[in-house]
């Protein structure tokens, strides 16, 4: 497991330039830890993902972002001790099967993350870590995730209009922006529900004109997010998940996403989704294999956008690895 969890990392971070941002998706709960690095190795493979989304389709320049990211967790379960058990007759015994304890599990993760927005580009990438420790033996886990990550943000000034251009204040060519940042959260969940919450972009960094690098323009705000659903089961064979994710950050408007997933055996997944003052969404997914998924959603957006913009596309593929020799295990709920 940590070879692929290294492995995948450093594929990563070579992938893009690196930062902190943590957008949001359609489908947050299938890009979890790039949200809150507390779902960092939160299932029991090594989980591999991959997507792209398509911000205002039909808009010119319109927003288009490209992600991947890996995560997984290591430790082992060890077996309780068990003693022989006597049988009826005195030379027979027989030797009860040790139950597993589960144990405290550590995790790895990263992504990457490139935005265009012409003729500005965000490259993202980070490291992140989690602690899962069990509370109870029906899989009741309470994690703790830290992440770390750089930021660069990049303007192409020869894309600007004309008379901003040749404005000797502005210059022409690419300029960029370094920054490192930090998340952190925490997450509370079983097979049965979920709640957690994490802050991003916590070292609140200066936030300087790309036109020169310089002139200080403000400084970062902290982003918090919360989210949670519960899994109920309908029958041997559907459920439906109602999830719903909350964004704030200080000086702008509240973000909420609700949504709600029907699944039919694990194999097949999808329902609405609505984001207030945005848009309304319909999304399906579909496991492919044991190892493999395919995500898609498409937004409606309802604001003044809608005249303009033919809506958003979004599409995940994942990939499940386990170890060899060990069973494979379900993906969480959502």
């Amino acid at each position: 497991m940590k070879k692929y969890l290294i492995s995948g990392i450093c594929i990563l971070i070579s992938f893009a330039g690196f930062s902190q941002q943590a957008p949001q998706f359609t489908q947050f709960m299938q890009t979890g830890n790039v949200i809150n690095p507390a779902m960092t190795g939160v299932n029991k493979f090594t989980d591999f993902k991959i997507g792209y989304r398509k911000q205002w389709a039909g808009l010119s320049n319109s927003p288009s972002t490209l992600f991947a990211s890996v995560s997984g967790q290591f430790g082992t379960d060890e077996p309780t001790l068990s003693l022989p058990v006597r049988g009826r007759l005195a030379s027979r015994f027989v030797t009860e099967k040790p139950p597993v304890k589960v144990g405290m599990k550590h995790a790895l993760g990263g992504y990457v993350l490139v935005d265009q927005t012409s003729p500005t580009s965000l490259s993202s990438g980070n490291v992140s870590y989690a602690l899962h420790l069990p509370l109870n033996e029906e899989q009741l886990k309470l994690s703790f995730g830290v992440g770390l990550s750089l930021s660069q943000t990049s303007l192409d000034r020869d894309k600007l209009n004309v008379s901003a251009a040749s404005d000797p204040g502005i210059g022409n060519g690419v300029n960029s922006k370094l920054n490192p940042d930090l998340s952190a959260g925490v997450f509370l969940h079983s097979q049965r529900f979920f709640i957690g919450y994490s802050g991003n972009f916590l070292l609140r960094n200066k936030i300087f004109s790309l036109s020169d690098n310089s002139t200080l323009v403000g400084k970062q705000k902290v982003h918090h997010y919360a989210t949670a659903g519960v899994r109920f089961d309908l029958n041997e064979t559907w459920y439906i998940v109602p999830t719903a994710m909350l964004k704030y950050v200080d000086g702008a408007p509240v973000s909420v996403d609700g949504s709600l997933r029907v699944g039919y055996k694990d194999i097949i997944w999808f329902g609405p989704n609505f984001r207030n003052q945005d848009s309304f969404s319909g999304f399906l997914g579909m496991n492919l294999s044991n190892f493999l998924s395919l995500s898609y959603a498409y937004d409606y957006t309802y604001s003044k956008l809608n005249t303009a913009s033919n809506g958003s596309h979004e599409i995940v593929l994942g990939l499940r690895l386990v170890r060899s020799g060990t069973n494979f295990s379900r993906p969480s709920m959502w």
